[in-house]
């Protein structure tokens, strides 16, 4: 129970002035918010050193090569947490060992298998479509105007580079599961996406800086997460999103702890501390997300609760769907198949 009482014993059980533990953050970049880490390292006397994924399928495979060794804190998908805890790479956590979970949705506690056992629900939200009005020129609200694009959009167009989305939102295109293993689905999304390839600019992710494609008009319609979007929006006011008629992926984002972390207590610590309401609270009015955290819910402005990007209405979500996971014989045949198409 040391870590319970740091407002008393700030290094309690941790190091001394001359010995100063690293945690290692295993993140997407700039998925913290401002001052939140060096807050923590300040009371801890720890260094928290972040290293960064640009997507899932990245990270899955660079935890995979050092058999989930090299980490601390990973941050993962909601349905990584069942082939991450089967593999014996994440440690089993619990209420117990993060009181801060009490603060959280039962929802989103237990959101897929297994979270409530080994995850700490980070930020949640949503994947759709964004594009410029102004360039695209009528309102965009399916995925069926998405997968088979009108000639002035060659080139124009950005898929994110994830076969579970990709293939998933061609899928809800056709009015299919985005979790379907339906073999004749499966190829009817493939082919739709094969169709697609000669107006598509780039199989990657719109940066949400000044230089994004999007802002400039490079870009005219991609897939991309709410929260992006919303930073994206206040670069240029012709930037529209939208989650489609079909409905998109609800995502969720959960911390975990390595199995093989050197400080798995001070990771824990670390977990619970970001999960603090005022921490929470940061994160969701600075990154654009829902936070799943109750109490951190009342301390947002109304400009976030009240915002239908951030916290989509219940009908918004209705069609939309968390992604599962699914056989290893399909997932191999989307691998493949999104290789293929992307290359």
């Amino acid at each position: 129970m040391c870590f319970l009482l740091f407002t008393l014993l700030p290094t309690c059980g941790y190091a001394g002035p001359s010995e100063r533990p690293e945690l290692v953050f295993y993140n997407w970049t700039a998925y913290v918010a401002k001052g939140v880490i060096e807050e923590f390292e300040k009371t801890r006397n720890v260094t928290v050193r972040q290293e960064y994924f640009q997507s899932s399928d990245e990270r899955d495979e660079r935890v995979m090569r050092s058999k989930g060794k090299g980490f601390d804190v990973i941050m993962i998908n909601g349905n990584d947490v069942v082939p991450y805890a089967r593999r014996g790479w994440i440690i089993p956590l619990g209420v117990e060992k993060v009181p801060n979970l009490a603060r959280m949705t039962k929802q989103h506690v237990s959101g897929w298998p297994d979270t409530e056992k080994y995850a700490v629900p980070y930020l949640w939200g949503t994947l759709g479509i964004i594009y410029r009005a102004d360039l695209i020129g009528e309102e965009i609200t399916s995925w069926k105007q998405f997968y088979t694009p009108k000639e002035a959009w060659r080139g124009k167009i950005m898929l994110v580079d994830i076969h579970r989305l990709g293939i998933g939102m061609a899928l809800k295109s056709l009015g299919y599961s985005l979790n379907s293993e339906d073999p004749k689905a499966i190829d009817a999304a493939i082919a739709v996406l094969q169709k697609q390839k000669n107006y598509v600019q780039t199989y990657g992710y719109l940066k949400t800086d000044a230089d994004s494609g999007i802002v400039s008009g490079e870009t005219w319609m991609g897939q991309t997460w709410n929260g992006d979007a919303l930073l994206l929006q206040k670069r240029n006011p012709q930037i529209r999103y939208v989650v489609p008629e079909e409905g998109g992926e609800i995502w969720g984002d959960y911390m975990v702890v390595s199995a093989f972390s050197e400080h798995p207590d001070l990771a824990i610590d670390f977990m619970n501390y970001l999960s603090e309401a005022s921490n929470s609270a940061k994160a969701s009015e600075e990154l654009a997300f829902a936070t799943p955290n109750i109490d951190a819910q009342q301390m947002l402005p109304e400009s976030i609760l009240k915002n239908e990007v951030i916290f989509p209405p219940e009908n918004a979500l209705q069609a939309s769907e968390m992604v599962k996971d699914i056989s290893p014989q399909i997932k191999k045949r989307m691998v493949e198949a999104w290789a293929t198409i992307t290359h």
